[in-house]
């Protein structure tokens, strides 16, 4: 008997369901290694534990370069060729390197293409390397607890930038970016109370959901509570009536103790998302000068960001196509205003990944950005509705996966409009992840699928059906009037045929 080209759309006698467990093999040795290694790297990245601790032991370089090697050897570093968003990370590293030759400074430039290039390696490492679900769970989890110990870190090392929390050290030196990985992992803490097996994982996880929100409050990123507030409602949005009541009420809460637990200062910043562009000179909740003079800092701060957004577009008119180069939006800005007589002291980025790309590698660039975005999403929602618990082939921990990867991508994809992040790594690795969990999902529907058909070939042939199963008179089908004949006598019809 020949083996169907498609498994699963042969028939069969009734849904499939798919397990829980994950049982395809380790692919190596060498795979084995690389997956500890991508572990131990995203709490390298995640965490920023050796910007504060053992800087001189160079432990991130010697983790990072044997997860390379680890990586190169285990067979798997194109498998993120085979994705549709593999193919727009290709496009988007070729447009890259095409907008270099029409940099307005190339030498300016290679920093921002070599920070992608970093940025490609990483996502060829979280679409690629994963080989079940549960390994994409894990790399969740773990991204989970680097948020957490980030946090809780802030508590001994932490950074008063004009009033706002961040952590003494690398790139959450910046209270917008550390509250941006803080509210990304959010969802992984909820998935991880929710479904974890271990009572030790549920109990670690809905403690660390109070540093990280207290944390979070108390970085005053204005645009981290717009990306927590757009998960929230799409949380809602996709879930069930329950949840939604469970939803609405622990946020009614929630909101209720940041209230109370906020400094003053903070609660005023968050206030001026609302407020016009001038602050108050005197706001009725806060007496000290000092946080006076921050939250007129802040209402100039947001000023000073409309205009860098409109000079980003701007430019993107003025260079539609190549754009002026990556990472030269300063650059331009500073060579406009010398042509034109204006002095020009302040050299800032543009404060929008998205404007960010299209001012710097023209309209394809970011045209290419939201295709990457919008096909992330779309391997999301594939699992999601065929992994559903009320679909054909339910998979608890696939849907949960697909659901927390949605709401913490929603957070990066709000988050980075209000900062200009777009070489980071940050937004390809949840892209990757993305491709990893749609992949090894229908890996396992097909191995199950392979399973059932070899089942079926190894207990045989079933028995031949009786004569009169297989041959049916038309007239027990149809009324008589319609019955057809030929010479007087009924047709008599293979039901097969």
């Amino acid at each position: 008997m020949p083996r169907p080209s498609n498994p699963l759309g042969s028939a069969t006698s009734g849904p499939v369901t798919v397990s829980v467990e994950d049982n395809i093999p380790v692919p190596s040795a060498f795979w084995s290694m690389a997956f500890v290694c991508w572990l131990a790297t995203i709490f390298i990245l995640y965490s920023r534990f050796f910007d504060l601790l053992l800087r001189g032991f160079y432990i991130p370089r010697a983790v990072l370069s044997l997860m390379g090697i680890f990586f190169l050897v285990s067979g798997r570093p194109f498998y993120f060729v085979r994705s549709t968003v593999g193919k727009i990370m290709l496009a988007l590293l070729f447009w890259l390197s095409f907008t270099m030759i029409f940099s307005v400074w190339k030498g300016g430039s290679l920093p921002y293409y070599e920070q992608f290039l970093q940025s490609l390696f990483f996502f060829a490492i979280a679409a690629g390397l994963p080989a079940a679900i549960s390994h994409v769970r894990q790399s969740c989890y773990t991204l989970a607890f680097s948020g957490v110990l980030a946090a809780l870190m802030s508590f001994k090392w932490s950074l008063d930038v004009s009033g706002r929390l961040a952590l003494d050290g690398g790139s959450y030196a910046d209270p917008n970016y550390f509250a941006m990985g803080l509210a990304a992992i959010v969802p992984f803490l909820w998935e991880m109370a929710t479904t974890a097996e271990s009572k030790l994982i549920k109990v670690f996880a809905w403690l660390s959901l109070g540093p990280v929100f207290l944390v979070l409050e108390r970085a005053g990123s204005r645009g981290a509570m717009l990306a927590f507030a757009a998960m929230l409602l799409v949380w809602w949005l996709i879930s069930p009536v329950k949840t939604k009541i469970v939803l609405m009420i622990v946020s009614a809460i929630g909101f209720g103790a940041a209230v109370a637990t906020v400094p003053p200062y903070v609660r005023e910043r968050y206030l001026t998302i609302f407020s016009s562009d001038s602050a108050p000179q005197q706001p009725s909740n806060v007496a000290e000068s000092e946080d006076v003079d921050r939250l007129k800092a802040d209402a100039g701060s947001a000023a000073e960001r409309k205009r860098l957004l409109q000079e980003s577009i701007d430019l993107t008119i003025e260079h539609p196509i190549v754009g002026v180069g990556p990472g030269c939006f300063q650059v331009a800005v500073f060579d406009e205003a010398k042509a034109k007589g204006i002095k020009h002291n302040v050299w800032m980025q543009t404060h929008n990944s998205y404007t960010e790309l299209s001012s710097e590698t023209g309209l394809p660039g970011l045209i290419l950005l939201l295709c990457l975005i919008g096909a992330s999403f779309k391997n999301l929602s594939v699992v999601l509705k065929g992994a559903r618990p009320e679909g054909e082939k339910p998979d608890r921990a696939a849907y949960t996966a697909a659901k927390s990867l949605v709401l913490s991508l929603v957070v990066i994809c709000v988050c980075i409009f209000f900062l200009a992040v777009v070489y980071d790594f940050t937004i390809f690795v949840w892209a990757g992840l993305t491709v990893a969990l749609r992949r090894t999902y229908e890996e396992k529907l097909q191995s199950a699928a392979n399973s059932e058909l070899t089942a079926e070939v190894e207990a045989g042939p079933k028995a031949p059906l009786a004569f009169d199963s297989v041959y049916v008179k038309v007239q027990d089908r149809l009324p008589p009037r319609h019955t057809p004949t030929v010479s007087g006598r009924p047709v008599r019809f293979n039901r097969f045929r």
